[in-house]
């Protein structure tokens, strides 16, 4: 305990004087500039930075950062690391109080695709100590190389109602799903312009759009009841989900505000419906950060990452177990990971051995970045039929410590 106290205390002062005897070199009020001089004069890349809170956000498009695979392009990814290496230099040598960046690259040929780099500053600085291994450092870096499910989506959004104007062959089953201009126009006069997007991300895959447009179109004989009630150039609203698992045709759902019952015409409150979903995405349309970022969040994602990778590396493990997926989110001070980890051979006590090694890594990593704000963990085995445990922050020390058993548990 006391090892552990003194570490604390060596790398606070360390935090704490150095800035002091040291005149920064990055000044806090030119970090954005920093990062951009350095990485155009040394390395001749163009990049975008933004600030929120304590979280340092730096974009760079790059053209073929994916290969014909779909994988990483070698020379992209000497770029990204030139970056990194940028931010670094300023994070290490500045005044600014920043606590995480996060690096976006983004193939400007390949649209969607996206390589992100999330990291704490204390790790950083931990690393450069000798407190904590290089090994150690790589495994609580966040990476994700991705489709970003809004950037995707929108592309998809757009072209749909592209091929609606257009009267695209086999556009023909969706239009009823606008209502209610294909239902009171005369055929192929309709047009639909886009006034406004709105995109939250549901999920890695999944992103909601709430879409604003202008509608025209001739009215057929007989519809002047309509026509009243829609103008030629009336304002419509949808809700469109997409889902990326379903490429190249992701659009899951469309609702439109409009619908008849079958006696009347009525309208949905989607904008008010829009407002209820959150939004889990990090990431802008522009490749920059929408929120600062905080501990609870980056460590139920790191969580939730290296318990795939507990499950691999540890050859005991690997040869019992198959882990299918593995996250980490919190809500409300409660971080909650689900997984899927399956028994080659089932056996009688799988269970504690998959809960057991689960504590003991969330216990470890908690205690290891000193964090306490938070309320429980609980753990959601997502396989039909599978287990949920729910330990308060109390309850995973005492697990920590040995004082709670997982047969005491499960």
């Amino acid at each position: 305990m006391r090892t552990c106290q003194f570490k604390l205390l060596f790398i606070s002062l360390v935090l704490i004087t150095l800035p002091a005897c040291t005149p920064a070199t990055y000044s806090k009020e030119k970090v954005k500039e920093s990062v951009i001089n350095l990485c155009k004069d040394e390395y001749d890349l163009d990049v975008e930075v933004r600030i929120i809170g304590s979280t340092l956000g730096v974009y760079i498009p790059i053209e073929g950062l994916v290969d014909t695979d779909l994988k990483l392009d070698p020379k992209a990814g000497e770029k990204i690391e030139d970056v990194a290496l940028s931010i670094h230099r300023v994070i290490m040598s500045t005044d600014k109080p920043l606590k995480f960046y996060i690096l976006t690259a983004r193939d400007t040929e390949t649209i969607g695709a996206e390589f992100l780099l999330t990291g704490y500053v204390y790790d950083v600085v931990r690393v450069r100590l000798l407190d904590i291994s290089r090994g150690e450092y790589h495994k609580r870096i966040l990476r994700d190389f991705k489709f970003n499910p809004i950037v995707a989506g929108e592309m998809k959004v757009r072209e749909l109602f592209g091929l609606l104007n257009q009267n695209a062959p086999g556009i023909q089953q969706v239009k009823p799903l606008f209502y209610p201009i294909f239902v009171i126009g005369i055929p192929d006069s309709q047009k639909i312009d886009i006034l406004d997007i709105k995109a939250k991300e549901l999920s890695d895959q999944e992103a909601l759009f709430y879409v604003r447009t202008k509608e025209y179109y001739v009215p057929l004989s007989g519809s002047e009841v309509y026509e009243a009630i829609f103008p030629s150039g009336f304002v419509n609203e949808y809700l469109i989900l997409t889902n990326l698992s379903m490429f190249p045709n992701p659009i899951k759902e469309v609702v439109s505000k409009h619908f008849y019952t079958g006696t009347e015409i009525r309208q949905r409150a989607l904008q008010t419906t829009y407002v209820e979903y959150k939004d889990l995405g990090y990431i802008g349309t522009d490749g920059l950060p929408k929120k600062d970022l905080d501990e609870g969040w980056f460590l139920a994602r790191q969580i939730g990452r290296r318990i795939k990778m507990l499950f691999e590396e540890d050859k005991r493990l690997k040869k019992r177990f198959s882990v299918q997926s593995s996250d980490g989110t919190i809500d409300n001070k409660i971080l909650t990971f689900k997984f899927d980890i399956r028994a080659n051979e089932p056996s009688g006590d799988d269970n504690q051995i998959i809960f057991s090694g689960i504590l003991e890594l969330a216990g470890k990593i908690f205690h290891s970045y000193f964090f306490e704000d938070f309320e429980g963990v609980e753990l959601i085995d997502i396989h039909p039929g599978g287990t949920r445990l729910y330990l308060s922050r109390n309850d995973l020390e005492s697990f920590r410590r040995g004082r709670i058993k997982i047969q005491d548990l499960i």
